[in-house]
Order: structure tokens, then C-alpha cells, then sequence
């Protein structure tokens, strides 16, 4: 079971109905993805940097994208 598959069950377990998790999904993976960016970089990003981070995970880019534009 993937990570989604796991947040989806257990807001569904939670009482979250499916329409709510359809539209809450998208942004807590897109967070804990932002936090695996983080993890990647090794240090607390700036807020510029996690507004970069953010605008870059919205339009599809991936983890490992982002942590080497990050690095460069």
C-alpha cells in the first residue's frame, strides 16, 4: 500500500466523506512532499524557497525535480 492509498483510508476511517478526501488529498501529498524536498535539501528552506517548493510540486514537478534545482 502506497502513501496515498494509507492517507485515503485513514481519512476515510476518520469520517471524512469521499468528497472531502478527493479534494484534501492532492494538497497533503503535495506537503508531505514538500517535506521529503526538505529532508532531501538538509536544511530548513527559506520562505521564498518553500514558496518556490510549493509552486513547483503544484505544477507537477517531482521531489528529486525540485531538490536538484534547488541544488544548483
Amino acid at each position: 500500500m502506497d502513501v496515498e492509498d494509507v492517507m485515503r483510508a485513514a481519512l476515510l476511517e476518520a469520517g471524512y466523506g469521499p468528497d472531502v478526501v478527493g479534494s484534501a488529498l492532492p494538497r497533503i501529498m503535495r506537503i508531505l512532499q514538500a517535506e521529503d524536498v526538505r529532508l532531501e535539501v538538509g536544511r530548513t528552506l527559506s520562505r521564498k524557497e518553500r514558496e518556490y517548493v510549493r509552486v513547483q510540486l503544484e505544477i507537477g514537478l517531482t521531489v528529486p525535480e525540485v531538490v536538484a534545482s534547488l541544488k544548483r
